[in-house]
């Protein structure tokens, strides 16, 4: 240590640091002012589920929603299903009328590869119907996709994909209905490929569901508004353990029907928090957990108060900053007019996440008739290293909202 010379920097290198340091915050800082999307109308179909897959083994990423699957880069429409296959149980049939009154029964557009032969396919519910169907590709670009009912006898909301069982490949699927169940594509009793469902709780709750890992056990849990399921170590043999929790309300410790439900360290202390919105009322919010020795609790912060039916969640880095954003949108006409703010303009957001748990609002689109349904779909669809974005709704759709950042 005798030989150790201290080291002082001289007044240039101070300034060279001090520059670059200056140049670094200010790239990062721009980040959110650089991003800019520009609308592309792909179709004007009246419906409220859209996804995102190559459906024609092209290696690009098409759009399907409604009774079409559009085709990258042209957008070319192909019919591959009617909706008015789809009858309730009473035979009656669905539309949607020139106001965006009525309803499609057709609530999910999930892509998935069902029976292994390469093609991506269709997972679909309903809730007049009562059904989760399962639409095969026959890689035939204008002919009818054959039909399979895998589940029927409760009202679907929505579903959306995710990574249950915990091997780091989101391919089992979170139905949104009042009891707590899950799909993974299995042979069935024929052998043959099948959705098999496995049930977690049958106690009702409201609508709305995600996955993630809440206690830290690298185990995805189940969180719907009313209650978070703790996984166990084996999800398809194991008792799913119940933890109370209220989500979804502006009235605090109130569970109100949510979309899509995150789990993310909004704050960055350790433990992951929750993000979710009311679907039909007004409200956005993040859920910071508390951890009292082995006791978890939520403490409600409120995002955004100032519009309603953001009924439509997504996370993705659209700022390229490192860590996730929030896209959020009004659904037009949930329940046809009768909803709190319902007669409002439709807008999508995007809120900037600035640590610790601070967002910024970003208007993406207001007041152009374009809001959001069930679904944001998010996708590099250039492929120029940005995240770009689909939405539909009873306004008539898809939209694709290209982000210009790159």
């Amino acid at each position: 240590m005798r030989n150790m010379k201290t080291y002082k920097p001289n007044h240039r290198t101070c300034l060279f640091v001090l520059v670059f340091l200056t140049l670094i915050c200010t790239a990062a800082g721009a980040f959110a002012a650089d991003v800019e999307f520009v609308m592309h109308q792909i179709g004007s179909f009246r419906s409220e589920a859209c996804g995102v897959a190559d459906f024609n083994r092209d290696w690009k990423p098409d759009i399907i929603a409604g009774s079409f699957w559009y085709e990258n880069p042209t957008w070319k429409p192909h019919r591959f299903r009617s909706l008015e296959d789809k009858l309730d149980l009473d035979g009656s049939k669905h539309a949607v009328d020139e106001d965006g009154k009525g309803y499609r029964d057709d609530f999910a557009n999930i892509p998935l590869d069902i029976d292994g032969d390469g093609l991506t396919d269709l997972v679909t519910c309903s809730w007049f119907s009562k059904r989760f169907d399962w639409y095969r590709n026959t890689g035939k670009d204008d002919a009818p996709w054959p039909i399979t009912v895998f589940d029927e006898g409760v009202n679907f909301e929505t579903g959306d994909i995710a990574d249950i069982d915990g091997d780091g490949n989101p391919r089992e699927i979170l139905p949104h209905c009042q009891d707590t169940r899950w799909y993974e594509i299995a042979p069935g009793p024929d052998r043959k490929p099948a959705l098999i469902r496995h049930i977690v709780a049958t106690k009702n709750l409201n609508f709305g569901g995600g996955v993630g890992d809440i206690n830290g056990d690298a185990r995805p849990d189940i969180i719907r508004p009313d209650a978070w399921y703790e996984a166990p170590p084996n999800p398809r043999t194991g008792e799913w353990k119940e933890h109370p929790i209220a989500l979804g309300s502006l009235e605090e410790g109130k569970a109100e029907h949510t979309p899509q439900i995150f789990v993310y360290d909004v704050d960055a202390d350790g433990y992951n928090d929750i993000i979710t919105s009311s679907a039909h009322g007004y409200g956005i919010f993040w859920y910071r957990q508390i951890r009292r020795s082995s006791t978890i609790t939520f403490e409600q912060r409120i995002i955004d108060k100032s519009w309603s039916q953001a009924h439509s969640l997504a996370l993705a880095d659209l700022d390229l900053d490192g860590d996730p954003d929030l896209l959020a949108g009004k659904r037009f006409y949930a329940h046809n007019g009768a909803d709190p703010g319902a007669e409002e303009p439709l807008v999508i957001y995007w809120y900037e996440l600035e640590k610790p748990g601070k967002w910024t609002r970003h208007t993406i689109s207001a007041g152009q008739k374009i809001g959001s349904a069930l679904h944001i779909p998010v996708f590099d669809f250039d492929k120029d290293g940005d995240w770009d974005f689909v939405v539909t709704g009873k306004f008539g759709g898809p939209v694709l909202f290209e982000n210009k950042l790159r």
